[in-house]
């Protein structure tokens, strides 16, 4: 038995770390890019997404580029390094080349440095542009338009590029498979399908995808274009699919398919976009500034990627090694913190956030956390949270506000403080102002537009809370909002109801 202990142990030791491997943080203008790749091949990264971020700012002027958390590219040395690091399906980490990690206080996007291959990088790019501006919208949307985008390409001079480029890959998937994926089953495809996460599927739903979406956009001379625009914005109005697609397309599922297989079928010149700007669209790559990160921090990064993965017993020996290695290291901290809260070990995570937000003070996320774990202890600890102790709200209170001003643009730290004063029932005039100032930052995040609700009905202001809840369930994209907007209108339905009655019981009394 020792020496099986021995042998396992010696096993143990021999297994390589990949937080050992030298990592390297680059800054570029518009991105954190950290990884164990080499330096040429996270500049050559940054780059490209710098590149691709100022042609789309120029193709379209009116998109939001910026983000209301930020954006921290991961660049792992090749994909035996980032399997490790994938998203889950079936208990195995999938086969996606790279992937966007959304997340609260931070967007993860995961790649590896393909030679030849940044269309992948700027695949995850479009899911986080897509996510900031548009979000509800059904998968072979989100993926189709990923695919058509990332097929981004600088011209022959620094002023030109060219978008629509026809994958090879998918061009002989569509030739070489008998029969696509019946147009009734991509629409209902989503994350947790076979289509998306098995390999011998995965091909074929990418080029079906990417072949709908081209020749809505690009194919039939345009004239499906203004079609699908209406489509899309139904959907993000929160429109059914079904209805949506006959309104926009006048036409059925069977016609819009046969005039995809069509369009794809020994096809050799494919339509694109070819644009040239006045000025150069490339990033000087000199201006990009590189740091050695210490074993802790990489730790960090890869503990922190973990849990956004929700992959927490995973993520938590990388973030204890992290503060071990590096035991002043606050997002560590913040981030260990925040898999306490999830354990509901509240003391524990307290503790470390108190010590972050000291050692940090001017950190909004670390503000912001600290003030979220008060929220979460004291909403699991009180049957009624309306009981909590004021000073206790007056420092939840105090450190969402911080976060607020330290980033105005972090829409949640302003959530989080319209909760606390839904809560205690205090401040809901401020609550009111910092939700309106948030919805003009991010006018998509219907569940701001909740909160501003349950505000105005907390203030006994019915007429104005059903107003906002009669929107949301007109047009939310999320159908869980819709559905608790729902609830709520029927809820003050009857409160309005029996105000009227009870009104009318006293007139009748004072005759």
């Amino acid at each position: 038995m020792k020496r099986l202990l021995t042998i396992a142990a010696l096993l143990l030791v021999a297994q390589p770390s990949l937080a050992a491997d030298k990592w390297l943080s680059i800054r570029s203008r518009n991105f954190l890019l950290a990884g164990n790749a080499s330096e040429s091949e996270i500049r050559r990264v940054g780059r490209t997404l710098e590149d691709f971020r100022t042609a789309l700012a120029m193709m379209f002027p009116k998109m939001d580029q910026s983000s209301t958390v930020p954006v921290t590219v991961l660049v792992f040395k090749n994909d035996e390094s980032l399997k490790p690091y994938k998203p889950l399906y079936q208990g195995q980490p999938s086969n996606a080349l790279a992937f966007f990690q959304p997340g609260e206080d931070i967007n993860y996007i995961a790649v590896t440095p393909v030679i030849g291959s940044p269309n992948i990088v700027l695949h995850e790019y479009v899911h986080f542009l897509l996510r900031e501006n548009v979000g509800g919208l059904p998968l072979w949307i989100t993926e189709g338009f990923a695919e058509c985008y990332s097929t981004f390409e600088m011209g022959n001079r620094a002023n030109e590029f060219s978008i629509g480029r026809a994958p090879e890959q998918h061009v002989a998937m569509l030739n070489q498979t008998p029969q696509f994926i019946p147009i009734k089953r991509l629409l209902s495809i989503q994350q947790n399908s076979p289509e998306y996460n098995e390999a011998s599927k995965q091909g074929m739903f990418y080029a079906e995808s990417w072949a709908f979406v081209h020749y809505l956009i690009l194919g039939a001379e345009g004239k499906r274009r203004t079609q699908f625009v209406q489509l899309l914005t139904a959907l993000t109005k929160g429109a059914p699919f079904e209805d949506s697609f006959g309104e926009a397309f006048q036409t059925d599922y069977g016609t819009l398919e046969d005039e995809v297989r069509e369009y794809v079928r020994k096809r050799t010149n494919w339509p694109n976009m070819k644009v040239t700007s006045r000025e150069n669209l490339q990033v000087d790559v000199r201006s990009m500034t590189t740091t050695t990160l210490s074993e802790g921090e990489s730790e960090f990064y890869l503990g922190d990627l973990l849990l956004h993965l929700n992959r927490p017993a995973d993520a938590e020996p990388r973030l204890t090694a992290a503060i071990s290695k590096s035991p002043t290291l606050s997002s560590a901290q913040t981030s260990l913190a925040l898999l306490r809260v999830r354990q509901k070990k509240y003391d524990e995570a307290l503790a470390l956030l108190k010590k972050a937000a000291e050692s940090d003070s001017k950190n909004p996320m670390i503000n912001y956390y600290y003030a979220y774990g008060l929220e979460r202890a004291d909403a699991d600890a009180l049957a009624n949270v309306n009981a909590g102790p004021p000073e206790r709200y007056e420092t939840m209170r105090t450190y969402a506000k911080k976060s607020m001003e330290l980033a105005p643009r972090f829409v949640e730290a302003y959530a989080l403080f319209a909760r606390i004063n839904l809560n205690s029932g205090e401040q809901l005039d401020e609550s009111e102002a910092a939700l309106k100032k948030a919805i003009s930052i991010a006018p998509g995040r219907d569940d701001l537009k909740m909160l501003l609700a349950q505000t105005y009905l907390r203030e006994d202001r019915n007429a104005d809370g059903r107003a906002v809840l009669s929107e949301i369930e007109r047009s939310a994209s999320d159908p869980e909002l819709r559905r608790r907007a729902t609830t709520l209108l029927d809820k003050t339905e009857q409160i309005v109801t029996f105000t009227e009655i009870t009104a009318g019981i006293e007139k009748d009394a004072g005759k």
